[in-house]
């Protein structure tokens, strides 16, 4: 079964127009209005193919295929749309465009089938259901913490989180449910408030009992597929991550008053820190374990005045937890030596953090024999970057796919994978969720 490569195409060209940012990356964030006109548009098509929708409280939203038989196991495939500001156009939204490639082409199968066309298997045959899935905030943009809606259908977080997660203007994750802009029917140029009058955990948690397996289709995010030349690569493990944040406290003073001897800038204490935890990670033999200083304020941020406080995280992450926890409190033991070295006061809390995890066994090796099968050039290979699949792997069968991205540059403007494989890794998900379907169509 073939998937149409010009509507898959089409798909992700449109798509990348929801931006906040036009000309400069893609900017959609989770319940904002881009994120909402872009669901609006995918759900327009699945709804047209005569699919089922169901969105629950957090906005992670199901798509079933319309021939789904109550009972029978579900296959599932997707990810998520929203993006880190001026991010790629493929981040994302490449899985779900490829999910729902998936379900147009099967829901054109279900018509033909219906049809009497004899050229088709009949739709009974298909042992198992499919659904698609877009998980709400997976970057973490707004409230700092990924895979936000993945984690509220995996209990992972609860109701009283709703009140614990705050963006950056303060608003917890509740308020911004509360205020979620949707189009209005009315008026094609307006939005609507949506009322979260309740929030039912219940109803967020997924059934896993209902659910065969899970796969989610990405671009890969680093350069290895573009390097070797090689269209597919099957994910093996899923890098865990640590996240601190640090508050150094200095005295701030007059910048042309306070001579250099007696100082105490939070400024250049951080970049001692920065600098160190480079130095740190780099003496891994591995070369494996990555750490990243990649957010940080300053105050009060003039020109003419000594800085005196410095917020920044550091991020750490490898495939072995042990490793992670070890260079970490490396890290957090240099940061606090120089922080006393300049007289600085030092604060250091734990943000974020998730485990290591590798994939379901089973399904990469059926992976595997179908590249082999297709004549793919593929490649097992592990993920630095978290995804969605990180959650739900601890529940049901698991598997990701991914697709080069050149030079492999993502999270910028410069995100970009060729089309064809792009098309190849949309029509190797078909074939995985065909087969996991337990069907040669």
């Amino acid at each position: 079964m073939k998937i149409n490569k010009s509507r898959l195409l089409e798909m992700l060209h449109d798509l990348e127009d929801f931006t906040d940012t036009p000309g400069n990356g893609v900017t959609r964030f989770s319940f904002g209005v881009q994120d909402a006109t872009a669901r609006e548009y995918i759900l327009e098509k699945a709804v047209d193919a005569g699919c089922t929708v169901d969105i629950d409280a957090l906005q992670n939203i199901r798509i079933g295929l319309k021939s789904n038989v109550p009972g029978k196991s579900i296959v599932m495939a997707g990810s998520h749309i929203d993006t880190v500001r001026h991010g790629g156009w493929l981040d994302g939204i490449y899985g779900v465009c490829g999910a729902l490639e998936v379900m147009l082409t099967l829901a054109e199968y279900v018509d033909a089938a219906n049809s009497g066309d004899k050229s088709v298997m009949p739709i009974d045959q298909l042992k198992n259901n499919y659904e698609m899935v877009i998980f709400s905030e997976e970057e973490g943009s707004n409230f700092g913490s990924t895979m936000t809606g993945s984690k509220f259908v995996t209990g992972f977080y609860k109701e009283e989180d709703l009140g614990k997660l705050r963006d950056t203007n303060g608003k917890t994750l509740r308020q911004r449910l509360i205020e979620l802009p949707i189009k209005d029917d009315e008026d094609e140029d307006s939005l609507d408030v949506y009322s979260m009058d309740y929030f039912d955990s219940g109803e967020i948690l997924w059934d896993f009992d209902e659910i065969k397996s899970m796969l989610e289709l990405h671009i890969e995010q680093g350069p290895v597929l573009d390097k070797e030349g090689l269209s597919i690569g099957i994910v093996d493990a899923i890098y865990g991550m640590r996240v601190v944040e640090v508050t150094l406290t200095g005295v701030g003073n007059h910048a042309g008053a306070t001579p250099m001897g007696i100082r105490y800038d939070a400024l250049c204490t951080a970049a001692e820190c920065v600098l160190a935890t480079e130095e740190i990670v780099k003496s891994d033999d591995d070369e494996r374990i990555v750490a990243t200083i990649g957010k940080l304020s300053v105050s009060p941020d003039c020109s003419n005045v000594i800085p005196q406080e410095v917020k920044f995280t550091v991020e750490v992450r490898d495939k072995d937890e042990d490793k992670i926890n070890e260079y970490m409190d490396r890290i957090i033991e240099r940061i606090r030596q120089l922080a006393d070295a300049r007289q600085v006061t030092c604060e250091i809390t734990e943000h974020s953090k998730s485990s290591p995890l590798y994939l379901t066994k089973s399904l990469k090796d059926d992976m595997e024999k179908l590249a082999i099968k297709k004549n793919l050039a593929y490649k097992v290979m592990d993920s630095g970057a978290v995804h969605d699949a990180c959650m739900i792997a601890n529940f049901v069968d698991t598997g990701m796919i991914f697709v080069p991205s050149i030079n492999g540059r993502s999270h910028v403007p410069e995100e970009d994978t060729k089309e064809e494989d792009l098309i190849a890794g949309v029509q190797f998900l078909m074939d995985t969720v065909l087969n996991e379907m337990k069907t040669e169509v």
